[in-house]
């Protein structure tokens, strides 16, 4: 086995980083994970910069060449397979129990994971939207309709807005949109006497949520521009829902004359 150079021991060092941050990992942990692999691996004076949605990292390779790279992380979904996956890369680097050549073919496998396949995403939209109607009180009729509007979200978002290759904006505009239709349409009809609880049960797995505690936790440690980038993108989210459902509601109310609000 050919031995690794310093240049591929630099970039190993980074692509630890990038498939940590674009899998939803907290900037300390993606910190850390380098700053182990680097020392370990030994890469001199490595020092490692990291935002929400980008890596600069910069070394000496070859004793002599300062060598400096940037990545742009986009913000993507959480993927915990692979953030746990990479917590236990990097329990083992610090251990010491793998070398920088297995590191780097366990890092491939890392980032071949798929993750959850399309049943079970919309599966879990349609319990955990049936479970928040529950839990802001609609009783089990409403909990039935939110159910099947969770169901739809996911079917909407997986077969319509990923493969028309529908921006992120928009996919959340039009997916909380339809969600309300059926709501409003199932509470005409009578399948659910709260449209209020169908709603919110509805549009919940649309919610930033997790992105929002983030920035939190990115301000209470100082960490502004991450804290900045997260919470820009939980209030863009919540701001394209409350849109979609906005101008539905909006539209329902002209045609139907406020019977449903």
């Amino acid at each position: 086995m050919a031995a690794v150079t310093e240049k591929e021991t630099f970039d190993l060092v980074l692509q630890l980083g990038e498939t940590m941050l674009s899998a939803g990992g907290e900037i300390f942990r993606t910190n850390a994970i380098m700053d182990c692999a680097a020392r370990r691996f030994g890469l001199s004076e490595c020092s490692v910069f990291t935002i929400a949605n980008g890596i600069f990292v910069s070394a000496v390779v070859d004793g002599v060449h300062h060598s400096c790279q940037v990545r742009h992380i986009p913000l993507s979904p959480i993927q915990l397979d692979r953030v746990e996956a990479m917590n236990d890369l990097s329990r083992r680097i610090e251990a010491g129990k793998v070398d920088a050549q297995q590191a780097r073919e366990e890092l491939t496998r890392i980032r071949a994971l798929s993750g959850p396949g399309p049943l079970l995403q919309i599966l879990a939209s349609g319990v955990g939207s049936a479970s928040f109607c529950f839990l802001f009180g609609g009783i089990w009729k409403d909990c039935a309709v939110a159910l099947c509007a969770g169901l739809l979200l996911y079917v909407f978002l997986l077969f319509f807005c990923q493969p028309f290759h529908i921006g992120r904006v928009m996919s959340n505009i039009l997916s909380s949109a339809v969600v309300t239709l059926l709501c409003c349409a199932a509470f005409q009809l009578g399948l659910g006497p709260h449209l209020d609880r169908m709603i919110i049960g509805a549009i919940f797995p649309l919610v930033p949520g997790v992105p929002l505690a983030i920035s939190v936790r990115n301000f209470m440690e100082n960490d502004y521009l991450a804290g900045l980038v997260r919470l820009t993108d939980a209030v863009l989210t919540a701001g394209c829902i409350a849109i979609g459902v906005g101008c539905v509601m909006i539209t329902w109310n002209t045609f139907w004359g406020g019977v449903a609000l």
